[in-house]
């Protein structure tokens, strides 16, 4: 099926200029008195009359159109001064047509140049008006190329317009999805930091009141509170950190010590590396890795002690490493979560061209483990779960 061809209010109105002009410029020629003159004059003007009248252009109909005014006009282009005209429009419409190749173009105009040369063969005399018009031919020929390559040229800026638009959408996609991620990996640090450690001493307090320790408890329930009050700052530190300029990682790791041991739990920090100049979104990366690292810690191993160690490593990369037994008895968090935490932590450090390892080792594998063999701190069955983070500087 062929698809009609859009046309516009002014293209319409020039070919039907053009036809009158054709036509009546036609008329003061005795076309009658040969006939074969006025069948190739009859020919241009169909030609010129489907084109301009014709409610819906499909592209052969175009076709037809432009070989009728070569063929009809450049017969008799000599002779008929209307036809010379249809003879100059024919090479200049079919090189300017974009939907059309090229060859199409150069078709038509040998064919108007054929047909031309046949008329001036047939029609002795007037050698200036046949040199006039084979200038003509070639001046149109000239603004019709020019045109189409100003169509090309808009049809290229057109596209190129539409795809940039198209990127930008994409891009402004990616950018809200990545944004979105981020916001979602911040609120589980916090919440499940906080929530974690909260479980943990409500279920202690609650175990204790059932013991009769109502002390021990009371003293459970208080640590519970300091906790719910430190994720509400965690959570405001974490707005705040969006709007600073700077992030202090040491201090963010060291608070983030200091709340594991207020809620029970034990960790070990080896350092032996300057932590300041650390690029920003990696310090901001490292920071909530870690926390996610105790409170797993918390809920899958509440009872055992954490190592951690930050060490340079090759290439300008800032390795951390954190290890702890694993439990050898049921807990009540260890069946919670979906492994959003661990798949976050792994978004977040590879955002930052780094790297996240965790799995199961012996005892003794690793430096933290060696070390917390030497302090006296085994694990059962000599199992460990070890998490190690590559990062680079900046």
């Amino acid at each position: 099926m062929t698809t009609p061809l859009s046309t516009n209010g002014l293209s319409r109105l020039l070919r039907l200029i053009g036809l009158v002009a054709v036509v009546l410029s036609s008329l003061s020629v005795p076309l009658w008195h040969h006939p074969w003159l006025a069948a190739g004059a009859v020919l241009s003007w169909a030609g010129w009359a489907v084109w301009a009248l014709a409610p819906a252009l499909t592209p052969v109909t175009v076709r037809l159109c432009v070989f009728a005014l070569a063929i009809g006009g450049g017969l008799t282009g000599v002779r008929v001064p209307g036809s010379a005209i249809s003879a100059l429009v024919a090479p200049a419409s079919a090189l300017a047509m974009v939907g059309e190749t090229l060859w199409f173009g150069l078709g038509v105009s040998a064919l108007t140049v054929v047909c031309l040369g046949i008329s001036i063969l047939t029609t002795p005399g007037n050698v200036t008006g046949v040199v006039g018009l084979l200038i003509g031919l070639v001046v149109v020929g000239l603004i019709g190329w020019s045109r189409r390559q100003a169509r090309t040229t808009s049809e290229q800026n057109r596209i190129l317009v539409e795809q940039s638009r198209v990127i930008r959408d994409e891009r402004d996609r990616a950018a809200a999805m990545a944004e979105r991620g981020r916001l979602a990996r911040d609120i589980h640090d916090v919440l499940a930091h906080t929530l974690g450690g909260l479980v943990l001493q409500l279920d202690a307090a609650d175990a204790l009141l059932e013991a009769g320790d109502v002390q021990r408890a009371a003293e459970r329930v208080k640590a519970s509170h300091k906790l719910a009050v430190s994720g509400l700052d965690d959570a405001r530190r974490v707005v705040n950190a969006l709007r600073a300029e700077r992030f202090d990682l040491s201090g963010e790791l060291e608070r983030l010590l200091q709340d594991h041991r207020a809620v029970g739990g034990q960790v070990r920090l080896h350092a032996d590396v300057e932590l300041r100049g650390v690029d920003e979104q990696v310090a901001v990366a490292l920071t909530r890795a870690v926390q996610e690292v105790l409170t797993n810690a918390r809920k899958h191993a509440p009872d055992q002690p954490v190592a951690l160690t930050i060490r340079d490593a090759d290439a300008g990369f800032l390795e951390i490493e954190a290890t702890n037994p694993i439990a050898s008895h049921w807990v009540s968090l260890g069946s919670t979560g979906a492994g959003a935490g661990l798949l976050g932590m792994t978004e977040r450090i590879a955002a930052v061209g780094g790297s996240v390892e965790a799995d199961r080792v012996a005892a003794g594998a690793g430096d933290a483990a060696r070390t917390d063999a030497e302090d006296g701190l085994s694990a059962k069955e000599g199992r460990w779960w070890r998490v190690r983070i590559r990062v680079p500087r900046r």
